[in-house]
């Protein structure tokens, strides 16, 4: 962000932000305003502030033409959204298929500026995307065969892009408004109070002793974050502060330590019950309530935390590192004592959406009930003044998610006028020959490509769109084909070159962020397996299957992690040698297939494994 100098300037911002995010907290509860008002004023604040924080370009960033621009653009986003705002309703009655010059000249400016916006704040790839659907609409006639079709006019792409609820102003900013921001604010607020320091001190408090603790802090401390923020990069900048210096202290090299922080807060976003925006786009797009997404995500993401936790423990033990001292530990009942009322935060946003009630009025209610809990101690007793450095904190962090909604809104209309999802589904179905198998891979390896260029909300609407439809027409239930492709996109956060999670912890670690890319993938391998048991096995959704199916699925699963991590790590009880890693692997596979004469062959693999080296008592003290 452009550091602001002008006290003006500072305090316009500071209370321009908390505008923001105050009048979304009152829109998420008691308080309502049109559809078309909420969706405009979510793009008028964050494109505005998108545009006075993030320069054009970081080197010239206090260059007084460029700010001088850069006004000159506020000034025309707030033209361009206003006068969507209040023209829409006409529009819609009126002019639909018949757009006005005006429409088309604000049209064009709202387009370019979106693009201009998300440019600034998440780099060159996603407008180039958007540019390219842009350009797809209007040459289709020239496609490849598989992908053409009439073509569009420039009129009917900017109608469409602009004037409709279709594109810019559709369902991604609809959800943004309506589902994320209320639970960004509900997290400020949570770590403002005090909520944060409390689960990372749980976390410390009881993985801390085991061997190489920081590492298994890092990755519990940044799973209670995640239940709370859904933000990879914040669950970063928040928990990897701490946790990456101690990982460095105690022998862990930089691209290693940056790549536990990167893979463990990439899990926050499918951590109940606050999950990633991604997540509440699944639920709308679906028609599926939000909290039978959360069900669906408890196991699987439990089964995700423990991979990385077997991953690191048995990296530990192979580099002999120890846990820390118990005096370096915050006392486990002192924390509880201090701090147990946040947790019946988290039960009462659980229960709240189990009751049926909509998400913004749960974040709502919870963040009011925060504001009182703040109440009860003194240090993060709430007044006038940190009540607007929360808002404006929650305001500025959703930036990162806001600068993508205007373009993920054109590329979202370019697939949806041009009919690539069906056409790209059509030629899945065609590569995989109708193999459920052959289909998932492919849009693993498509998602994995994607995600090597996007962040992952944009990565899941794509693969949502193109790759969904196809798993559908094989068989799987819309929301298990939408989960399955959510959860591949999650890779895109620690998928070089973009992995936006791993270059936040590489610049806290000081380590090469390619380096620490590849490590956080290897490290999130898990995320690899799961989608294949949400086809394979829906039972460890939870929903529909009873109790013992579900248990018996999730139990040979969590085997399976601890047979990947030693194939990845070369530890189970000591040091693996080639050919054990191998049959370590073979036994993850094996575990993976819900056969019951699969799991067996792979649990005496495991199990054989395990007796040899107790046996031998090779590769250091057995724990």
């Amino acid at each position: 962000m452009r550091t602001l100098s002008s006290p003006l300037l500072k305090t316009s911002v500071r209370y321009f932000s908390a505008a923001f995010a105050l009048l979304f907290l009152c829109i998420s509860g008691p308080f309502s305003i049109s559809s078309q008002g909420e969706v405009g004023s979510y793009l008028l604040f964050s494109n505005i502030l998108c545009l006075i924080l993030y320069p054009a370009w970081r080197k010239r960033s206090d260059s007084k033409l460029l700010i001088g621009l850069d006004f000159l653009l506020v000034i025309l986003t707030a033209a361009t959204i206003l006068y969507w705002i209040f023209q829409y309703p006409e529009y819609a009655s009126q002019r639909v298929g018949l757009p006005n010059q005006a429409d088309m000249i604000f049209g064009v400016i709202m387009i370019l500026l979106s693009l201009e916006t998300t440019r600034r704040v998440m780099g060159n790839t996603l407008p180039i995307l958007g540019i390219v659907f842009l350009t797809i609409l209007y040459f289709g006639p020239y496609l490849p065969d598989v992908f053409q079709h009439k073509g569009f006019s420039l009129a009917r792409i900017v109608e469409f892009t602009y004037s409709t609820t279709e594109g810019i102003f559709g369902t991604v900013t609809s959800t943004f408004s309506a589902y994320v921001m209320p639970f960004l604010i509900f997290g400020a607020f949570l770590q403002r109070t005090g909520g944060g320091d409390f689960f990372m001190d749980l976390a410390k408090s009881i993985a801390g002793r085991f061997a190489g603790g920081p590492a298994l802090m890092a990755v519990w401390t940044s799973c209670c974050f995640g239940m709370i923020s859904g933000s990879p990069i914040a669950n970063v900048m928040t928990t990897g502060t701490f946790t990456i210096p101690l990982m460095k202290k105690m022998g862990f090299k930089p691209e290693f330590a940056g790549a536990v922080e990167a893979a463990a807060s990439t899990g926050g976003q499918f951590m109940p019950p606050i999950m990633g925006a991604g997540a509440f786009l699944m639920a709308t797009i679906t028609e599926t309530p939000y909290y039978i997404i959360m069900i669906m995500a408890i196991a699987p993401a439990l089964l995700y935390y423990l991979s990385l936790t077997t991953m690191v423990y048995f990296r530990a033990k192979r580099r002999g590192f120890a846990g820390l001292a118990l005096a370096e530990l915050p006392d486990l009942k002192e924390t509880m004592r201090k701090g147990w009322y946040y947790l019946l935060v988290l039960v009462l946003v659980t229960a709240l959406l189990l009751y049926g009630l909509s998400v913004p009025w749960t974040a709502f209610g919870c963040t009011i009930f925060l504001i009182f809990c703040s109440l009860v101690r003194r240090q993060n007793r709430m007044t006038w003044r940190t009540f607007v450095d929360t808002l404006e904190e929650a305001a500025k962090s959703s930036l990162i998610v806001g600068a993508t909604a205007g373009t993920l809104g054109i590329v979202m209309g370019g697939i949806t006028l041009s009919g690539l999802g069906v056409k790209f589904s059509t030629a899945i179905l065609a590569f995989s020959q109708g193999s459920l198998f052959l289909s998932i891979v492919l849009v693993a390896v498509i998602a994995t490509i994607l995600g090597m260029g996007l962040p992952t909300t944009a990565a899941y609407i794509v693969m949502a769109i193109i790759a969904a439809p196809s798993l559908i027409q094989l068989g799987l239930t819309p929301i298990i084909a939408h989960m399955l492709c959510f959860w591949l996109s999650m890779g895109s956060n620690v998928t070089p070159p973009v992995a936006l999670a791993a270059i936040a912890a590489s610049g806290i670690a000081k380590s090469d962020p390619m380096k620490t890319g590849v490590h956080a993938f290897v490290l999130a391998i898990y995320m690899y397996i799961i989608p294949f048991a949400f086809a394979y096995a829906p039972q460890i959704t939870l929903l529909g299957y009873g109790f013992l199916r579900p248990l018996e699925m999730i139990s040979t699963l969590a085997l399976a992690t601890f047979a990947l991590g030693g194939a990845v790590q070369g530890w189970l009880f000591g040091n693996l040698v080639p050919w054990q890693r191998v049959v370590l692997l073979a036994s993850t596979v094996l575990l993976g297939v819900p056969e019951i004469y699969t799991d067996l062959a792979g649990f005496v693999l495991l199990a054989a494994i395990a007796m040899l080296q107790l046996g031998k008592k090779k590769g250091g003290a057995i724990s």
